[in-house]
């Protein structure tokens, strides 16, 4: 997931699946040294409770944030506004080119160094 910038195709909020009120503060977002792009982690809490809330869903966004919520799941917001590989960050956060996309190498060795199997 990454932070809203002006070229953003997908806004912050739909792209990490939460509601806007959910979203982290901006004064709250950490930068690491290992991993520079990635911004926030939040390892969610389930709520089964969830499901109690009125069936009338608010579209299919909404019906997704309350599917997520009766799991264990992580968020990890990425933010490449300050690369100059902002403008493509959907391919550089894939790294489909490593000369044109390597910005986005710290997020996939995220993944791999805290993948739980």
């Amino acid at each position: 997931m990454r932070m809203p910038i002006l070229t953003d195709m997908v806004g912050w909020r739909t792209s990490s699946i939460r509601r806007q009120h959910e979203l982290p503060k901006h004064r709250l977002l950490v930068r690491d040294e290992k991993y520079p792009h990635i911004v926030h982690v939040d390892r969610g809490i389930m709520d089964r409770n969830e499901t109690e809330v009125s069936a009338n869903l608010c579209g299919p966004e909404e019906e997704m944030i309350r599917g997520l919520t009766q799991l264990q799941w992580e968020r990890v917001d990425v933010s490449f506004q300050k690369s100059s590989q902002r403008l493509v960050a959907h391919n550089t956060i894939q790294v489909k080119s490593y000369w044109l996309n390597s910005d986005g190498a710290d997020v996939i060795n995220h993944m791999m160094d805290n993948f739980l199997i």
